[in-house]
């Protein structure tokens, strides 16, 4: 496979591209090699929604540079992106690509790794921990729950709203629903939700800043979405999660994050 090499020698001849997943955001949930990769490189092109911890763990003799695109803020278009990323392949460099989340996951990596497959680049691609996960995990709930959710569908809620075919299948989903991106769209959400036969009174949660300390959610059901819409409470990312799994934080069942310090569902502190 072109995009397997061997990153054990300091320097190649040829450029080489570690697509590395960065997580949800926190640098501790950065994997092992991600991280192993990134304090080798020679230029890291990184995202937003990173926190700035992962600043302290570029190397100082690295050439860094910020990429981020948030909803309509581009700092840089993905067709300069796919032009740096070459431009330093070809002078032989190490480059780390630093996307959050998992890279797979609605983070255009199959663009510029067709880039990179056209000139010839070679190219790893690192898994990470996804905000899908991750929120769920903060949210102290499964996506999967036997006899009640044994599907998992993941949306794009930038463009969702705007075509149908994403919604093909909708119709009594026996599962949970995960919509990224959508946080600013929850009224319009709720309605197609429910237009497309999801009840009613299913429950929504909107999970915001996944993985951080900073992290908080806001549960409700698509008919009152639907009218009230969910408001945020920070700036940050947010996630929404729809389905009977989500029942138990709408019941109170669960505690409030705002009274776990750092892991927001164990109940008793970590020694």
């Amino acid at each position: 496979m072109q995009g397997i090499a061997d990153m054990s020698s300091n320097k190649t001849e040829q450029g080489f591209v570690s697509f590395v997943s960065g997580g949800p955001g926190p640098v501790d949930l950065l994997t092992l090699r991600g991280k192993s990769r990134i304090e080798s490189a020679d230029v890291i092109l990184y995202d937003a929604l990173l926190d700035p911890s992962f600043l302290e763990i570029f190397p100082e003799s690295s050439q860094i540079l910020y990429v981020g695109k948030r909803a309509k803020e581009h700092y840089r278009t993905q067709d300069e992106i796919n032009s740096l990323l070459v431009h330093y392949a070809n002078q032989g460099k190490r480059v780390v690509r630093l996307k959050g989340g998992d890279a797979s996951i609605f983070g255009r990596l199959s663009e510029e790794i067709q880039t990179l497959e056209t000139n010839g680049i070679p190219f790893e691609v690192i898994p990470g921990v996804s905000s899908v996960t991750t929120g769920a995990s903060d949210l102290g709930i499964s996506l999967t729950v036997r006899g009640l959710s044994r599907q998992i569908i993941i949306l794009d809620g930038h463009t969702i709203l705007e075509e149908e075919r994403s919604w093909m299948g909708m119709e009594n989903f026996p599962g949970t629903i995960v919509i990224l991106m959508g946080s600013q769209k929850t009224k319009e959400l709720a309605e197609r939700l429910i237009r497309k036969g999801v009840s009613p009174s299913t429950p929504i949660a909107l999970l915001e800043n996944a993985g951080s300390t900073r992290a908080t959610y806001t549960v409700s059901t698509l008919d009152k979405t639907q009218k009230e819409g969910l408001e945020k409470k920070t700036k940050g990312p947010g996630i929404l999660y729809v389905g009977e799994v989500v029942r138990p934080l709408l019941l109170g069942e669960k505690k409030q994050l705002e009274s776990i310090s750092f892991f927001p569902f164990i109940s008793e502190p970590m020694e």
